[in-house]
């Protein structure tokens, strides 16, 4: 039996220096704090760069000014497509420039605030901070930060509660002489910071109450930025001033005193602000995690022989970490999460199961769950996509927000492997629960659960039936304009991409025997799943698409994804092919070009073909884009764009359900269900 405390606390992070890259990020996956050495964001210049430390929260999306939707029209590329036209917002035009930027920067995600200490009213510097001592207590959620200023002692403990809540408390004589906390408010940008301070005159903050009963105070601002309004109440031991400047500074409330604590909470609705007590707050952190580490799916690696063990071990209990506190919200996650914006806070679609499909396989279902919700909520504006350019059932966007709409992009709009995802997704969870080897109790039937999904089950497979083409030869194809999943080659020339071919195969087949079990299945589905033509060998090696002979040469770049299908789907292929492409791919791939979760889909192909200390080999693969900082961040080499990535972690978690104990590792699990394809 593994003893679950004592393994996730074995990997707390401690920081003994600050550490730019590796802040350490509290959230409850609807709402996110990144926290520098100091336990609050006093440092936020120094971590900008490297990795921002910000205010996050899933529904907090702006719009500047400058934005109207009905008004940002642009002129789409068109595109041959058999024999009629179709239009996507891919190219922009010269004269809309402008438009074409605007349509793709909102919404936007956002900082909604700053909470750092100050020092005689000025920031601290990291030069004044010495004796730093921070941990994260990964099973109760809770941060503890030491260090010392000026020489004297500073103890902050930091907590994120339920809702958009924040908990604070600082322990220093210091507070007595002049350290202060400052919450201060950006104006809302779509840039990875989130925020910018220095545009005062262009969002408001009003003071409306403040108060003081029994030693305790509290206020409530008013905050708006364009058409954004939000409120915000503080509540807690502290003295108040409001200088005017966008912000409140908090001080203690006696002289005499040298502790304080605070309450932040963030609402669209001023009446959805809640008064919670300190104590509320820490023990729905404590009764949060206890609930996450404690039910569904733990493995453990550290006991292997191989001397990477404890690493491996490391990122997959970070990981659980990570992908709990920023990718279980209600919308699907952005690729960086809730700590910073990454294409102005927008989701990809094609990332969603790479971030959270692993929670169905690790009896975590209902949190995925959450997010399904969305693909109801855009289903109308899928369909709308889809019709535009004269195809049935619903297409999903790749890189949108919560409006659904497909965000204007040179690559974006023409992915197609985002397809099949909801189909996927839904198939995970129904064999978690009602098939041999569940992992979680069904809460309804399996016609209920199939039920519930039937209309996006149903307009996703009729959009793959009706995207599909009829060749000369009576099979199947998948026509350009498109882009595979390695997102290289002239768009308007891709046919039959291997992944994308293969997953339309699965996903009409699994909608068809879904939905047979609650009569509403097409046969159509499985007629057409049964024609799509794979694009047979170049050379005797898998191609980039059919007929690519470029695939090992001048596309040796980014996602291999012609390697991808034999792990991640119920692929029957050629043993003999895949091994050969695999050796190609090794002797001619520019490794350094590979993202994070390319290394879990190259394993997983590694572990279907048997080779598992090879899969493992892979999964660690020493190179920048593979690395995990002292938080557990998937860095993506020297990107500043990218500070972290997301799907590099819930990849990894994914790929370890396929992974068996071989001479050099041995594993050790509870509760996680074996990957099924």
């Amino acid at each position: 039996m593994i003893h679950r405390e004592k393994l996730v606390r074995q990997f707390n992070p401690l920081l003994c220096e600050a550490d730019f890259r590796s802040p350490l990020t509290l959230g409850n996956g609807d709402f996110a704090f990144t926290a520098d050495v100091t336990g609050l964001q006093s440092l936020y210049r120094d971590y900008s760069e490297a990795c921002p430390v910000l205010t996050m929260a899933s529904d907090f999306w702006h719009e500047s000014k400058e934005f109207d939707r009905k008004e940002a029209k642009i002129t789409e590329t068109v595109y041959r497509y058999e024999n009629r036209k179709v239009r996507y917002p891919v190219e922009a035009y010269p004269g809309e420039e402008d438009k074409y930027r605007i349509l793709r920067e909102n919404p936007h995600r956002y900082n909604l605030m700053r909470v750092s200490f100050e020092l005689n009213g000025k920031e601290l510097k990291a030069l004044e901070i010495s004796d730093i001592r921070q941990s994260l207590d990964l099973y109760t959620g809770i941060l503890s930060s030491k260090f010392k200023a000026l020489g004297q002692a500073v103890t902050v403990e930091t907590i994120v509660g339920d809702g958009n809540t924040l908990a604070v408390r600082a322990e220093s004589r210091l507070l007595r002489k002049g350290l202060t906390v400052r919450v201060s408010f950006p104006y809302p940008t779509p840039d990875k910071s989130g925020g910018n301070f220095d545009r005062p005159d262009d969002h408001f903050t009003t003071l409306l109450s403040l108060g003081t009963c029994k030693g305790q105070t509290d206020l409530t601002l008013r905050r708006k930025a364009d058409k954004e309004e939000w409120f915000v109440r503080l509540g807690g031991q502290f003295t108040a001033s409001v200088p005017g400047n966008h912000s409140v500074v908090l001080s203690v409330n006696d002289d005499r005193n040298r502790s304080l604590w605070f309450i932040i909470s963030a609402e669209k609705k001023a009446s959805n602000l809640k008064d919670f007590t300190y104590k509320q707050v820490r023990d729905s952190s404590l009764r949060r995690f206890y609930a996450f580490w404690n039910r569904g799916a733990i493995l453990d690696v550290s006991g292997s022989p191989d001397i990477r063990a404890m690493e491996l071990e490391r990122r997959i209990i970070l990981s659980m970490y990570l992908s709990f506190v920023q990718c279980t919200a209600y919308l699907p996650p952005q690729e960086t999460g809730l700590t910073c914006n990454s294409w102005y806070g927008k989701f990809h679609l094609e990332m969603h199961p790479i971030h959270s499909a692993w929670l169905a396989l690790y009896g975590r279902g209902d949190l995925l769950e959450r997010s399904l919700e969305y693909y109801f909520s855009i289903l109308d504006k899928a369909k709308e996509n889809a019709a535009r350019n004269g195809f049935a059932g619903a297409r999903w966007p790749k890189m949108t927000d919560p409006s659904g709409e497909n965000s204007p992009s040179p690559i974006a709009p023409l992915l197609i492997w985002q397809q099949p995802h909801i189909i996927y997704m839904v198939d995970l969870l129904r064999r978690s629960r009602y098939s041999s080897e569940r992992v979680e109790v069904p809460v309804v039937s399996e016609g209920d659960f199939i039920k519930k999904y039937l209309p996006l089950i149903k307009e996703t497979a009729d959009f793959m039936l009706d995207f599909l083409s009829e060749g000369k030869a009576g099979g199947l194809s998948l026509l350009p304009p498109l882009y595979s999943v390695q997102e290289k080659g002239d768009p308007s020339t891709i046919k039959n991409p291997p992944f994308e071919a293969a997953y339309w195969k699965y996903g009409l087949k699994t909608a068809y025997d879904m939905l047979s079990k609650v009569s509403a299945a097409r046969k159509e589905w499985m007629e057409a799943a049964d024609r799509i033509v794979t694009p047979k060998p170049v050379e005797g090696l898998l191609p980039a698409w059919e007929d690519c002979r470029e695939t090992y040469d001048s596309l040796n770049i980014d996602h291999p994804s012609m390697l991808f299908a034999p792990g991640f789907l119920p692929e029957t292929f050629n043993e003999t092919v895949v091994k050969d492409s695999f050796e190609a791919f090794r002797q001619s791939w520019n490794f350094g070009s590979l993202w994070g979760w390319d290394f879990a889909f190259l394993a997983m192909c590694l572990a279907k073909l048997g080779k598992y200390n090879e899969a493992f080999d892979m999964l660690l693969w020493d190179t920048e884009k593979n690395t995990y900082g002292v938080n557990g961040n998937n860095i993506q080499g020297t990107r500043k764009d990218l500070p972290l990535y997301l799907p590099g972690n819930g990849s990894l978690l994914l790929a370890m359900s396929v992974m068996k104990a071989t001479d050099r590792w041995y594993i050790e699990t509870e509760g996680i269900m074996s990957y099924p394809y």
